[in-house]
C-alpha cells in the first residue's frame, strides 16, 4: 500500500495512528492522490480485526488539514464531458470515503493541532469523536462560501445533526471558523488540551467501546432544552429559523451570492433526508455552484491573493524575524480552505458592514472614509489570516508622523498586530485624540471579551508619542501620515531623515502625490517608498505599496513585509499620478460627475451601481471623501491627463458654497445629526442648479453601469499599459479589496475576460464617439480583441 501521504503504525495498546503528512506539498491538502490513498487505508483497517481503535492527526507542525484542492475542482470542472457530472462525481467520492470512515466498527478519535477547515473538518465530522489542541492557531470551520461553495463532502449533512440548526447556520453560510474553547462549548469537540498531550488523550479515547450520542446544548432547561426542542425537534419551529436565516442570507449578500442560500438549502435538505440521499442532494448542489461565474470570479480572486503572496518583495524584512513563520505555507495556491489563503474581507464587505452599524462617518484628512464603526476587526479579516493569527512577534517597530485619524488607526493597526509604535505630532490635543482613538478601540475588544485585560494594557503599552519628535531615529520604518501637502510631506522626510541612519525606510501614507516629488528633497531617495493605507487603517484590507525609478528593492520588501504582518492584502505598484487605486477611482467618480451634468439623477446614479455590486454609489462616495479633497484629487488627475478625464467646470462651485460632504452636512447628499450620529436625509436639490443649464434626461440604469463600469476597467487596463501594474493580479485585489469592485465580478480585468475584449472594445468605442477620449480603448484590449486573447487562460 502506497504511504506517499498518510503513514500507519499500531501501537502497543492496538491503537493505529493514521498520520496524514502530504509530502508533495507544504500543507495537507486532500486532492484526489490523498483521497484515494485513504481510502485504501480505511479498506485495511476496516478488515484488521487486531486493531481496536483508530487515531488520525497531522504530521505537519501548525496544522490539521486546510481542505480540498482548488485544482482539481477546476479540472472538473473544465471536463469537455458533462461538467457538473463530473464536479458531483468528485464530490461524491470524498463523501464515500468520509463514509466509510464513519462506517468503522471501532472508535475513531480526530486528533486537531491548527486550522481543521473544510474537507478537513468534514474529515472530522466523520470520526466518533474530536480533540483539539489549545494552541490559538487551532480553528474549525467552513470557508467554502467565500469561493462561491459549499461544504460538498457531508458538512452540510453532519454537522447540523451535532451541533443543531442554529449554531450551524452562523458557521456555514458565513463561512466562520471557531477557535477551540468554542468548538468544545458548541459540542463541535470532545475535549481540549495542550500539543504535547493530544496524541496521549486521543489514544484513550479510541479505547472507548461505545460512541457519542447527539445531545442539546448543555445551558440549562429554559436556555439550552426548551428552545432546541421548540425549533430544531419541531417542524414549525425549524421553519421559523430557516425563514429567518434566509432574510439574513439576503440582506448580507444583496442577492450577488448564491452559495449562501444554497447552504441554507443543503443545511435544511439533511433535516428533512435520510443521510445517503442529504448527501447525494449536497453533491448536487455543490456541482451546481461550482459552474456558476460567481465561483469563477471567486476562485479567481483566490489565485490572485495567492500570486501576490509569492511576490519577489514578500522575503523577511532586514533585521527582523518576520512574524509570518507560515508564510511559505501561505504562498501555495490552491487550496480551497487554507485559511490565509481564503479571500480576507473585500471593501464590499467592510462597507456592508458599516451601512449595517449606522454609524456616524468622519472624513480622513487624506480623502478616505473614517467610520467609527463598532467592529473591530483589524486589517484583513483575522478569521481569514493566519498571518495575523500566528504573529506574537513584532516585525520591526514604526514610527508614525501625525496624530491624525490615519495616523491613529496605524498605530491601532500596528498596536492590535504586536508592533511597537511611537506617534509624534506637535498638537498635544492631536495625541491626546490618538490615544483616546486607540484606547476605544481595544475598550470595544475587551467588552466582547475578544481580549482580556493585561493583553488590552500590553497593546496600549506598545505605543508611545512625543510632541518633539524625540526618540523616533531608534524606528527603522517611519510611516508619515499628514495632510496631502506635498511641502509638508518633504519637510518631514528632510527633518526625519537627519535623526536616521542609512538603513532606514521612509514610508508615505498618500493618495495622489508621486513618491518621486517627495523623495526629491532626500539625501538617500532610495530609502522612500509609499505606503496607501485605506481609511479606516485598522479595517479596510488593502495597502497599495509604491516604489519609485530610485527606491531600493530592500525598501520595497520591508514595506511589503510590514503591511503583510498587519494583516493587509498587499499590492507593490509603481510610482505615477495616484497610483492604480487613486488614478481609476478618479476616472470613476469624474464620470459620475457628467452623468449628473447630463440629467440622470444623483440618486439613479448610485442605485445603478450598488445594484451592480458596488457597495456605495460613486456620488455617496464622492461626498464621504469630501467634495474639497476629491477636488484636489482630481485637478492633479486633469494635470497629469489633459483631455483623457472630464473636468467638470461645476465641482468648485459647490466648494464655494460650503456644499463639502457629510462632514459639512451637505454636499451632493444632505445629512442630519442625531444623538451624534450623521444619516442621509435625501438629494442635495440646490446642485442640480448647479449642474445643469437645462432639464434632467432620462439616462437608463444600464447605461449608468455600462459607462462607469467600463470606464473603470478601462483605466485599470491603461494603468498595466503605463507600468503602473506589474500584473493583472495586481489590478483585480487592489479593485476589489481597495475601490469596492464586485468580488462576485472578480475585479475589472477578470471582468474583461468575462465580457470578452471584442464587446469591451466595442462598447469603448462607441463611448469615445459619442463622449470623448474619456473611453478611448486601451490599446491592450484592441489587440486582445482582433487575437481573442484575454488576461487570463
Amino acid at each position: 500500500m502506497s504511504q506517499k501521504h498518510f503513514s500507519w503504525e499500531v501501537s502497543s495498546s492496538k491503537i493505529g495512528f493514521l498520520k496524514f503528512s502530504n509530502t508533495q506539498d507544504s500543507m495537507n491538502v486532500l486532492h484526489a492522490d490523498a483521497l484515494m490513498e485513504l481510502k485504501e487505508h480505511l479498506e485495511q483497517i476496516a478488515t484488521d480485526r487486531s486493531v481496536r481503535g483508530l487515531v488520525i492527526y497531522s504530521g505537519k507542525a501548525d496544522h490539521f488539514i486546510v481542505g480540498a484542492d482548488i485544482k482539481d475542482i477546476e479540472t472538473l470542472r473544465d471536463s469537455s464531458e458533462d461538467p457538473i457530472q463530473k464536479v458531483e462525481e468528485g464530490a461524491s467520492f470524498m463523501q464515500g470515503v468520509f463514509q466509510q470512515l464513519e462506517d468503522l466498527k471501532i472508535s475513531t478519535v480526530c486528533a486537531i493541532h491548527g486550522p481543521c477547515l473544510g474537507g478537513g473538518l468534514e474529515l472530522a465530522l466523520a470520526c466518533n469523536y474530536r480533540l483539539l489542541s489549545n494552541d490559538p492557531k487551532t480553528k474549525l470551520g467552513f470557508p467554502e462560501v467565500q469561493l462561491g461553495l459549499i461544504p460538498g463532502a457531508g458538512g452540510t449533512q453532519r454537522l447540523p445533526k451535532l451541533i443543531g440548526l442554529i449554531p450551524s447556520l452562523e458557521l456555514i453560510p458565513s463561512a466562520k471558523k471557531i477557535p477551540a474553547k468554542k468548538a468544545v462549548k458548541l459540542g463541535l469537540a470532545h475535549g481540549m488540551v495542550g500539543e504535547r498531550q493530544l496524541l496521549a488523550l486521543a489514544e484513550k479515547f479510541a479505547h472507548k467501546s461505545t460512541r457519542p450520542s447527539v445531545k442539546p446544548p448543555k445551558k440549562g432547561f429554559l436556555a439550552g432544552t426548551l428552545p432546541y426542542l421548540l425549533m430544531e425537534r419541531n417542524p414549525f419551529g425549524r421553519k421559523l429559523v430557516f425563514s429567518a436565516a434566509l432574510k439574513k442570507i439576503a440582506k448580507q449578500s444583496g442577492g450577488f451570492y448564491p452559495a449562501p442560500k444554497v447552504a441554507l438549502a443543503a443545511i435544511k435538505d439533511g433535516y428533512q433526508l435520510p443521510l445517503n440521499l442529504g448527501l447525494k442532494k449536497e453533491a448536487k448542489h455543490f456541482a451546481d455552484l461550482a459552474m456558476t461565474p460567481e465561483s469563477a470570479s471567486l476562485i479567481h480572486l483566490f489565485h490572485a491573493t495567492s500570486h501576490l503572496k509569492k511576490s519577489p518583495y514578500a522575503g523577511k524584512m532586514e533585521g527582523a524575524e518576520s512574524s509570518s513563520q507560515v508564510s511559505e505555507e501561505a504562498r501555495e495556491p490552491t487550496k480551497v480552505d487554507a485559511s490565509e489563503e481564503s479571500p480576507a474581507k473585500t471593501t464590499a464587505e467592510v462597507e456592508i458592514e458599516i451601512k449595517e452599524e449606522n454609524l456616524d462617518r468622519d472624513i480622513h484628512q487624506n480623502g478616505g472614509v473614517q467610520t467609527n464603526h463598532e467592529e473591530d476587526k483589524v486589517g484583513a479579516d483575522p478569521q481569514l489570516s493566519l498571518l495575523s493569527e500566528a504573529s506574537s512577534e513584532a516585525s520591526s517597530k514604526v514610527g508614525i508622523v501625525g496624530a491624525g485619524f490615519m495616523g491613529s488607526g496605524i498605530a491601532t493597526l500596528c498596536a492590535a498586530k504586536g508592533i511597537p509604535s511611537r506617534i509624534t505630532d506637535p498638537s498635544d490635543e492631536a495625541i491626546g485624540k490618538a490615544y483616546g482613538y486607540i484606547a476605544g478601540f481595544f475598550r470595544k475588544r475587551l467588552q466582547r471579551r475578544r481580549m482580556k485585560t493585561f493583553e488590552v494594557d500590553k497593546a496600549m503599552m506598545s505605543v508611545s508619542a512625543t510632541t518633539s519628535g524625540s526618540g523616533m531615529k531608534r524606528y527603522p520604518v517611519i510611516i508619515e501620515a499628514v495632510t496631502e501637502s506635498l511641502a509638508l510631506k518633504q519637510a518631514i522626510l528632510k527633518d526625519m531623515e537627519s535623526k536616521a541612519d542609512d538603513s532606514w525606510v521612509f514610508a508615505s501614507n498618500t493618495s495622489a502625490l508621486p513618491i518621486s516629488d517627495i523623495a526629491a528633497v532626500a539625501k538617500n531617495p532610495g530609502r522612500v517608498v509609499g505606503m496607501h493605507f485605506f481609511s479606516p487603517a485598522e479595517k479596510m484590507p488593502l495597502c497599495e505599496v509604491i516604489k519609485t525609478l530610485t527606491t531600493d528593492d530592500s525598501a520595497v520588501r520591508v514595506a511589503f513585509r510590514l503591511a503583510s504582518d498587519l494583516g493587509k492584502q498587499v499590492i507593490v505598484v509603481n510610482d505615477g499620478p495616484g497610483f492604480y487605486t487613486t488614478r481609476t477611482l478618479a476616472f470613476f467618480l469624474a464620470e459620475a460627475i457628467r452623468l449628473v451634468e447630463e440629467g440622470a439623477k444623483v440618486e439613479d446614479i448610485d442605485k445603478a451601481m450598488t445594484d451592480f455590486g458596488f457597495p456605495v454609489g460613486p456620488l455617496t462616495l464622492l461626498d464621504e471623501v469630501g467634495i474639497d479633497v476629491g477636488m484636489h484629487v482630481l485637478s492633479t488627475m486633469i494635470k497629469a491627463f489633459p483631455g483623457r478625464i472630464h473636468n467638470s467646470p461645476h465641482v468648485s462651485s459647490m466648494i464655494d458654497k460650503k456644499y463639502l460632504g457629510r462632514k459639512s452636512g451637505i454636499g451632493i447628499y444632505r445629512y442630519q445629526c442625531r444623538r451624534g450620529k450623521s444619516s442621509k436625509v435625501g438629494v442635495n436639490e440646490a446642485i442640480y442648479k448647479i449642474f445643469r443649464s437645462g432639464s434632467s434626461s432620462s439616462i437608463s440604469s444600464k447605461e449608468i453601469q455600462r459607462r462607469l463600469s467600463l470606464i473603470f476597467v478601462n483605466e485599470s487596463v491603461k494603468c498595466l499599459e503605463d507600468k503602473i501594474l506589474a500584473h493583472p493580479y495586481d489590478g483585480d485585489v487592489g479593485a476589489v479589496f481597495g475601490l469596492g469592485f464586485p468580488p462576485f465580478l472578480g475585479g475589472p480585468f477578470h471582468y474583461a475576460d468575462t465580457l470578452g475584449a471584442k464587446k469591451v472594445t466595442q462598447d469603448l468605442t462607441e463611448l469615445q464617439e459619442k463622449l470623448g477620449q474619456s473611453f478611448k480603448p486601451a490599446q491592450t484590449l484592441k489587440k486582445q480583441a482582433s487575437s481573442q486573447g484575454c488576461f487570463f487562460k
